[in-house]
């Protein structure tokens, strides 16, 4: 980094919750280019147009942090509190106003060290824990689940990022120990990757019941695609592969209510082209998740499979050894939930049931 050079665009700004004027940051547009993006859409690699800004990394200035109060929140959030529809922002003033003695150390241990002028990782985690905290302040039933996940989700990409450094100058093993004593005052206080996952896959779960965004298909079929990578990252293929299971159950029942509608409006002659072509546009993007969706339990299957077959292959010699034959076999697999797809390889086809005897 070139000295008296920034990416960024200074601005101070009235905090939302109490009122202080604080100096926050955003990076000066068409700065960088996202390289590389993961399938849970972590960015794995920037590539900043000017080379002298490379020292700087972006997720680290993602959130606003007032000096006075500590409040923390996106850009967004701090520039325009209270202006999405379901805002719950009146009620998180309300409860950083309002914090208990224990609260108030914990906003203060996350808040009392970030300085802007000299982000690192310890730092950008304590904004990140912060934004979190002050969102989970507020009673579960009144909680924005789909602002909380990202929190989350961006928390775990931290971890993630200086885990793929093998921890170099040992930032993360130092903030386990602080972690660690966090801990004692805030009791789900995330301390991996995982457990950030988990958390932001669980959020989702919430917001699709309840968030107004996910009324719309294909922003729903989109976030349970998200939510099944999610939980393959925390190396959870069961729920993944439910995420999986929704978006195709969810897929096929809107394709038969497009066809009822299509029908609907060609018998009441409302069926324009215009308004055809609306329908079959979202029909396809529907089709292109779903095959998504079923690419990605197949590649779920394959990976289950793969740790299955060697046990499998134990019992198979076991029961054959005690000499249960094919079918008998074929039931006890399944009893012992191998996948139906190795219980083929193993044993072949299942034999067709003769129909009273006549085939």
């Amino acid at each position: 980094m070139s000295p008296g050079k920034s990416p960024f665009v200074k601005k101070e700004i009235i905090c939302p919750v109490c009122g202080s004027p604080s100096e926050n940051r955003f990076i000066m547009p068409k700065s960088f280019v996202e390289k590389e993006v993961e399938s849970d859409r972590h960015v794995k690699e920037y590539k900043w147009m000017d080379s002298d800004f490379e020292g700087y990394h972006p997720p680290f200035y993602h959130f606003w942090h007032c000096t006075t109060c500590k409040y923390t929140s996106s850009q967004r959030d701090f520039l325009k509190p209270g202006q999405d529809q379901q805002s719950n922002f009146s009620l998180i003033k309300r409860c950083v106003q309002q914090m208990n003695p224990n609260q108030k150390q914990i906003v203060q241990l996350l808040g009392s060290s970030i300085n802007y002028d000299n982000m690192t990782f310890c730092m950008a985690m304590n904004a990140h824990l912060l934004a979190l905290y002050i969102q989970e302040l507020t009673p579960t039933v009144d909680r924005d689940d789909n602002k909380i996940a990202s929190y989350y989700l961006r928390t775990g990409w931290l971890i993630r990022e200086q885990m793929a450094k093998d921890d170099p100058d040992g930032e993360f093993k130092k903030y386990k120990e602080f972690l660690a004593k966090l801990g004692k005052l805030w009791e789900s206080v995330p301390q991996s990757e995982a457990e950030c996952m988990n958390a932001a896959a669980e959020n989702f779960q919430k917001a699709y019941q309840n968030h107004p965004r996910y009324a719309d298909i294909l922003h729903a079929t989109d976030l349970m695609i998200l939510i099944a990578e999610i939980y393959l990252r925390a190396d959870n293929m069961k729920l993944a592969m439910k995420s999986l299971n929704s978006v195709m159950q969810t897929g096929q029942k809107h394709r038969a209510q497009m066809g009822e509608t299509m029908r609907k409006d060609k018998e009441a002659g409302r069926l324009t082209a215009t308004r055809k072509a609306q329908l079959d546009a979202q029909a396809n993007k529907v089709n292109v998740l779903m095959e998504k969706a079923g690419d990605m339990r197949q590649e779920i299957i394959k990976v289950k499979i793969a740790k299955q077959e060697p046990k499998a292959k134990e019992v198979v010699a076991k029961l054959e050894a005690r000499g249960m034959d094919a079918e008998d076999i074929r039931e006890k697999l399944k009893e012992f939930n191998f996948e139906p797809q190795l219980i083929t390889r193993l044993l072949g086809e299942q034999k067709r049931k003769k129909f009273l005897g006549l085939f």
